[in-house]
């Protein structure tokens, strides 16, 4: 990478957001309308048996790139990081190890400890997010180092670092929900 410029990798990475963006858009709109229409429903559960086996894997490379994204903008471009970041750091780090570990364990129970933590990790990107958008909602509560409402990429016009975390932990919550819901169709049998 160090031959590329910022602003290339800051462009491929926006690009993984939009296709992680569109994957969690479909997932969602797939599992709201296969309530009314049968042929969805049929095409999410071909879906959900195509996707579960890997999911956890998928997680735990999503949460890695993310941390590799995070440490290139912190260490190769030197963006200094500022306490939201850290916070989703803290976040987004540990899904990498937990999520490979589960994965290999086939553990799809680990769930119930990492739901928590993509849903906090996604709720801090949401609020920087915002105050990127509104700096004047600041409130002081960021470090002197750096500040919170800088938006030190901004691509297409609305993906920035939150959004990038927002985005990531919206997707392994994705495939971890996609990982549970197959293992419950599993264990209540096929259907008449």
């Amino acid at each position: 990478m160090t031959g590329m410029s910022v602003e290339t990798v800051s462009k491929f990475f926006a690009l993984l957001t939009l296709a992680a963006m569109a994957g969690v858009s479909g997932v969602l709109v797939v599992m709201l309308t296969a309530r009314w229409s049968p042929s969805i429903a049929r095409f999410r559960d071909s879906a959900i048996e195509l996707v579960s086996p890997a999911a956890l894997w998928l997680g735990s490379f999503i949460a890695a790139v993310s941390m590799a994204g995070s440490l290139y903008y912190s260490e190769v471009a030197d963006f200094a990081p500022c306490d939201l970041c850290w916070y989703q750091r803290i976040a987004m780090y540990p899904l990498a190890i937990i999520l490979a570990i589960a994965a290999y364990r086939k553990d799809v129970g680990i769930r119930r400890y990492t739901y928590p933590v993509a849903v906090i990790g996604a709720v801090i990107a949401t609020y920087q997010y915002v105050l990127q958008l509104r700096p004047s909602l600041e409130s002081g509560f960021c470090g002197v180092d750096a500040s919170c409402t800088e938006r030190y990429i901004w691509q297409f016009g609305f993906i920035s670092f939150p959004f990038m975390s927002l985005v990531g932990f919206a997707m392994i919550f994705t495939l971890l929900y996609i990982a549970a819901r197959a293992e419950q169709e599993q264990a209540e049998g096929p259907r008449s």
